[in-house]
C-alpha cells in the first residue's frame, strides 16, 4: 500500500483474502506475520496494527467494495475514508492487556509472545510467556479495560490531534477471545467511561473499538 494513494475498501479486502489463502499455505510467512519484524517483513508492523483494523472498521461500518480511503501516515489521520458524501478522518492505535506483574510493556509483550510461539510452538499469556499465569476473569476483564483507557488517553495526549476533527479506531486484538463471555461493548463503555467523553470528545467525534467479529462505536454526539 502506497502512502497517498487512492484506494477502494474492495482492494483491501480483496488484498486480505489473498494474504490470507497464502498464510494458509505458508506457515513459515504466517508466523513471520505475527511476529512483524520490518527485517523480515517490512510492512508486517504496518499491516497488523493499522490496514487490519482499518479492514474490521469498514466490516463494522457496513462499507462499501466502491467507497475509498487513502492511507496518510504523515498526517494527522491514518486514514481518509470516502463514502458517499461523508469524509472520516481516522487516527489508528493499538489496545493491550496489561497485566500488573507483565515484566514487558504490552505491545513489546506481544511480540515477544509471537517470537517465542513460532520458536517453541506455544506461549503462555498473562505476561510471563515462558511459564503459566493463572488470572480471575474479573482482573482481566480489570486490566483490558485499563489497557483500553491507556491508549486513547496517550492519544488526547497529542496536541497535533487538536481541531482535526478526527474518528479514533482502537484494535484491542485477543480482547474477545480473553473475554469470551463479555461482549466487546462491556468491556468498551466502563473504560470511555472512566475518561469521560467531555475528555475524549475534544478530540474525537467517535470511537470505534475493533476485535476479530467484534466492532463497538461511541458517538461523542
Amino acid at each position: 500500500m502506497e502512502a497517498g494513494r487512492l484506494y477502494g475498501i474492495g482492494d483491501l479486502r480483496a488484498a486480505e483474502a489473498l494474504l490470507l489463502a497464502e498464510r494458509q499455505s505458508d506457515q513459515d510467512l504466517s508466523s513471520r506475520l505475527r511476529v512483524q519484524s520490518r527485517k523480515e517483513i517490512a510492512w508486517a508492523k504496518t499491516r497488523n496494527e493499522e490496514w487490519s483494523p482499518l479492514l474490521l472498521l469498514a466490516d463494522g461500518l457496513r462499507l462499501d467494495d466502491a467507497d475509498t480511503f487513502r492511507w496518510t501516515p504523515e498526517g494527522a489521520a491514518d486514514f481518509v475514508i470516502v463514502s458517499g458524501e461523508k469524509t472520516l478522518n481516522v487516527q489508528c492505535t493499538m489496545a493491550y492487556d496489561e497485566p500488573e506483574d507483565a515484566a514487558y510493556s504490552s505491545g513489546h509483550l506481544h511480540h515477544l509472545e509471537m517470537k517465542h510461539q513460532r520458536e517453541n510452538g506455544f506461549y503462555f499469556g498473562g505476561g510471563r510467556i515462558s511459564e503459566p499465569t493463572v488470572r480471575d476473569v474479573a482482573e482481566q476483564l480489570t486490566t483490558w479495560r485499563a489497557g483500553i483507557a491507556s491508549a486513547v488517553r496517550t492519544k488526547l495526549s497529542n496536541t497535533n490531534y487538536v481541531g482535526q476533527e478526527l474518528d479514533l479506531l482502537v484494535y484491542a486484538r485477543m480482547c474477545s477471545f480473553d473475554l469470551v463471555d463479555f461482549s466487546l461493548t462491556e468491556v468498551v463503555a466502563p473504560a470511555l467511561d472512566a475518561i469521560g467523553k467531555a475528555d475524549w470528545g475534544r478530540l474525537f467525534a467517535n470511537i470505534y473499538v475493533v476485535d476479530n467479529g467484534e466492532f463497538v462505536r461511541v458517538a461523542r454526539d
